[in-house]
């Protein structure tokens, strides 16, 4: 997998593959667009995986005291030794809860080109404390229909123009669409498939998410419905394209023993 560690280089190389046909996958560094200030405990599932050296670069969402849900390409080249999981911080410099990674469970079945069935669990060593400010998200066990009004949260970019990254975690409300529209509007992308694994939200361009934002949790009157998982960076007119957690339940229950 071609990787660009400038999340700039990312947006400028990201449009120009889509204009051919292909769409690069990149590390996305946690990014809302059109977004608003969260506020503490507004988001308690939320969790921000970063480097030992306390760099963001994806997020997750807490279903379990030891397990968290992401997507598969934030770890598939990453080792626990090297990442933390920091939950109940409301911005990138609050310290909050910190907790080492014992093991990364990737879907057998990721296809790193494709970005197919890109779900991941990741184990915390020790057994993360729940408050009003760390608590886990139910998963859905409904196909989300279209037309539904969900909310997607993460850190980063509040905008293309300045390549800094928010300091308060922002989130943002979408509506979902169906997968065919999905499908038509990503029909000139040749490495690219939605399929009834997937859900896609679009509500309006200069509103969405964008790279780093991916594994971060998209939710649905508060049951966790999707994971955030590739586009276009970054809202400029396309679908977000998201892991429907519903068509993985089995796979996450078997790995983790949960079943909410």
């Amino acid at each position: 997998m071609n990787r660009i560690a400038a999340f700039v280089l990312l947006c400028l190389a990201s449009s120009a593959s889509a204009e051919d046909g292909s769409l690069r996958t990149a590390d996305w560094q946690g990014r809302i667009i059109g977004g608003m200030n969260a506020v503490m405990g507004q988001f308690p599932y939320q969790v921000s995986l970063r480097t030992t050296s306390d760099f963001h670069f994806c997020g997750g969402a807490i279903i379990g005291d030891r397990w968290i849900l992401t997507a598969a390409h934030c770890v598939i080249d990453r080792k626990p030794s090297n990442v933390i999981a920091v939950t109940g911080a409301l911005t990138t410099a609050q310290t909050g809860f910190a907790y080492d990674i014992q093991q990364f469970v990737v879907h057998p079945d990721y296809n790193d080109w494709t970005q197919q069935n890109d779900v991941a669990a990741v184990r915390t060593i020790m057994t993360m404390h729940f408050n009003t400010a760390v608590f886990p998200v139910k998963m859905d066990r409904s196909f989300t229909a279209a037309n539904r009004a969900v909310l997607a949260s993460g850190w980063g970019l509040m905008s293309t123009g300045a390549p800094i990254p928010a300091k308060v975690l922002q989130y943002v409300a979408l509506r979902t669409i169906s997968n065919a529209d999905c499908k038509q509007r990503f029909s000139k992308l040749t490495n690219r498939v939605i399929e009834a694994t997937n859900l896609c939200t679009y509500s309006r361009t200069a509103q969405g998410t964008c790279m780093g934002d991916s594994g971060g949790p998209l939710v649905d009157d508060g049951k966790l419905v999707g994971l955030v998982s590739w586009g276009i960076p970054c809202a400029v007119g396309y679908p977000d394209v998201y892991v429907r957690v519903s068509a993985f339940r089995a796979w996450i229950s078997a790995i983790t023993g949960i079943f909410v």
